[in-house]
């Protein structure tokens, strides 16, 4: 009964879909990412399938998921995050229901399409952003160029993660606050840190622009980890044009 009640509310839905906005919105598009995101928490997902459909546990961590007419089962993740193969499926499972980024009302999300794109490289001793720009002799090639609007930035050196041991909370505050002032106006942003796998100061980051600077956690394009030793502005340059890349 539960069960052909779900369907019966997809069948419904599927004629009247819902304005996604917010945080839906941006769980909706942090699904479709590339790379894929790490740090996507499950009871970000509930809240984007309960907007598109219905959701309901089956007991043993599984739960059945329904979007218009279709189903899709899912496994509560041991973490608050989705591992990289849910979240794969997740992706394909939204692809056939077609309910994509692009598919969706995104009446809060108009990034200017001419506005240059911004990378923030987290670093080691601090940050430091980036903007890419097409270069005025070839407008096929880009060039990049360190940016610090407003010198907000400037003189802003710190160890990051002595700085979150130590319980220096007002400082760390000022840190990811002077980072989300200065990418607040721009175009599509991409996300650096060191290691493969996501850093604290980029999840810090990242969580901070979600909580309280949605319109540029709607910009977030991308996350990539690397090795950022001895990397200059070429290497950085093809970084971001592999970030960028459409995913195969």
């Amino acid at each position: 009964m539960q069960h052909d009640k779900a369907v019966a509310r997809d069948l419904i839905n599927a004629g009247h879909r819902a304005v996604l906005h917010g945080s839906p919105l941006r769980t909706l598009e942090a699904i479709f990412r590339h790379p894929t995101a790490a740090n996507l928490e499950w009871m970000d997902v509930v809240e984007l399938i309960s907007r598109m459909g219905s959701i309901t546990e089956q007991g043993s961590g599984e739960f059945d998921v329904h979007v218009d007419g279709k189903h899709h089962r899912m496994h509560k993740p041991h973490t608050k995050d989705l591992t990289e193969p849910e979240v794969i499926g997740l992706r394909h499972f939204l692809q056939q229901v077609q309910w994509q980024p692009e598919t969706t009302f995104q009446a809060d999300h108009h990034p200017d399409p001419a506005a240059p794109t911004l990378m923030v490289v987290m670093e080691q001793h601090g940050a430091k952003i980036y903007r890419l720009d097409a270069d005025a002799g070839d407008v096929g090639q880009q060039v990049i160029r360190p940016y610090d609007p407003h010198s907000l930035l400037h003189d802003l050196a710190r160890k990051v993660q002595s700085a979150q041991q130590d319980g220096h909370q007002p400082a760390e505050v000022a840190f990811y606050g002077r980072i989300a002032d200065a990418v607040a106006s721009g175009g599509r942003i991409i996300v650096v840190a060191h290691g493969v796998e996501q850093d604290p100061a980029a999840r810090h980051l990242s969580e901070l622009l979600r909580a309280q600077h949605g319109q540029s956690y709607q910009r977030v394009v991308t996350e990539a980890g690397t090795h950022l030793s001895g990397m200059g502005l070429p290497q950085l340059l093809k970084l971001a044009e592999r970030a960028m890349a459409p995913a195969a």
